[in-house]
């Protein structure tokens, strides 16, 4: 790989372009067991980029792609081997199709065998190392051509070979073709970096779009296929849970040992944790219609945080509530919503673990424009859409974690969260309720919001 770095020189001779400098090296050329390498310049660089770019647009047909390289491009192919002596030998020791070869011909098989030329990687670790005499006589080779016509540049191709390779055969270089100029010889042709750099970003921006559609393609089937997985499981597990339950039960009433009788207590107790878990997945799996009817948040806000206080008291977490100074209604399932809020204020107080604050405000999601004819100044007039907000002290999270929030699949949970469980039944509820629930990083810890219309 030291073959392709620290090759950037410029020639010092005012005779040579200055926008050829020396970026790497070309493919070797290979002959009766040896093997030369020749130097990639600025120009080739950037016309066998343009080259691929064009032949991946235009796909593998070969009529297709002629008319998309067209006689622009194969024009200026064309005249970067007038101009770059490298490239032109090492398309030159590549052609086969006879003893005479037609510049715009040589052009035009450059620029469809391009990608294979160039996408094996082997050959890059089999480079030699470019030292800076190297470079110096490349340097000097390509004044020497400049004064030359291309016609002449063949009969250099021995110095140019033997810079980075052994003795080159004479036979060898008698089997090269003789090149037609059929191309116009114009006297600047650009090199179009400007179009190149716009054509590469737009790419890649096409493939990354590309890319997403099909990411969320895929991890919607994903996610369908594991709720049916997780349904299908669900029944299954409950059956032996409800068993282990029922004997615990049973031996801990006969049960005169103490510390016998408290394991088995723990024994009960784990196992409708594990059953509230199951009824978690089975909720996201596949949960009931909800049956909606007028609900007022501000009640739903208080018994969510009263639900709280107890535990909050035993924790040392402070939970404040700013309700809404006026009357915040909306349609929806009155329990679905009150289960989804006590879900985002147990996530926060299993966050903050102790001596932390848990906020939970009720407020409009949108106020009103009061310099519009139709707004109004006073926000009690709100009519929704409808924002509960719970922020909390606890361990933040990174993006990552944030975007797989509510994923009961993801195993990536970060610590201080829970197992995410209760999240993805508030997920649900919000996508039943046609709301949109969120969680991300805020100024001292986590901040989770349900916006409901």
């Amino acid at each position: 790989m030291n073959a392709v770095t620290s090759l950037r020189h410029h020639a010092k001779d005012p005779s040579v372009p200055g926008d050829l400098g020396w970026w790497g090296v070309l493919p070797p050329l290979k002959f009766s067991g040896g093997r030369w390498w020749l130097p990639l310049s600025d120009r080739a660089l950037t016309t066998l980029t343009s080259a691929m770019l064009d032949r991946d647009a235009a796909g593998s047909d070969r009529m297709e792609l002629i008319t998309s390289a067209s006689s622009v491009r194969i024009g200026e192919v064309a005249a970067t081997l007038r101009r770059d002596p490298p490239l032109l030998m090492f398309a030159l020791a590549h052609w086969s199709g006879g003893q005479f070869v037609a510049a715009t011909d040589l052009a035009q098989w450059l620029i469809e065998s391009s990608c294979d030329l160039f996408s094996g990687g082997e050959w890059l670790l089999a480079a030699p190392r470019i030292t800076a005499i190297d470079q110096r006589r490349w340097s000097r080779l390509m004044s020497r051509c400049w004064r030359l016509q291309p016609s002449e540049w063949v009969d250099q191709a021995r110095d140019w070979l033997e810079v980075l390779g052994p003795e080159v055969p004479e036979d060898w270089l008698r089997t090269w073709p003789s090149i037609l100029w059929d191309d116009p010889d114009q006297d600047d042709v650009p090199l179009r970096g400007s179009m190149l750099l716009q054509s590469l970003a737009e790419r890649q921006l096409q493939r990354s779009a590309i890319d997403g559609a099909f990411s969320e393609v895929l991890e919607r089937r994903n996610r369908e296929s594991a709720q049916q997985l997780a349904y299908g499981l669900s029944h299954e597990i409950n059956n032996p849970l409800a068993n282990i339950s029922a004997r615990a039960q049973q031996l801990q009433q006969g049960e005169a040992d103490p510390q016998r009788a408290q394991s088995l207590a723990q024994i009960v107790q784990q196992v409708y944790r594990a059953h509230e878990m199951i009824a978690g997945l089975m909720f996201y799996a596949n949960p009931p219609e909800p049956n909606p009817d007028a609900v007022d948040l501000n009640a739903v806000v208080r018994d969510a945080v009263d639900d709280f206080a107890e535990q909050a008291e035993e924790q040392e977490i402070q939970i404040e509530l700013e309700p809404f100074s006026g009357p915040a209604t909306v349609q929806a399932d009155r329990a679905m919503v009150l289960e989804a809020v006590r879900v985002l204020i147990r996530n926060a107080v299993e966050a903050v673990g102790e001596a932390g604050t848990v906020v939970v405000t009720l407020r409009p999601a949108e106020f009103p424009d009061p310099s519009e004819p139709s707004g109004r100044s006073d926000p009690s007039g709100h009519s929704g859409p409808w924002e509960i907000r719970v922020a909390d002290s606890g361990p933040g999270l990174d993006p990552q974690a944030a975007r797989h929030a509510f994923d009961p699949f993801y195993s990536g949970r970060e610590a201080g969260r829970g197992l995410g469980l209760g999240l993805c039944r508030a997920y649900r509820i919000a996508a039943l309720h046609d709301a949109t629930i969120e969680l991300s990083a805020g100024l001292a810890g986590c901040v989770a919001r349900l916006v409901l219309r």
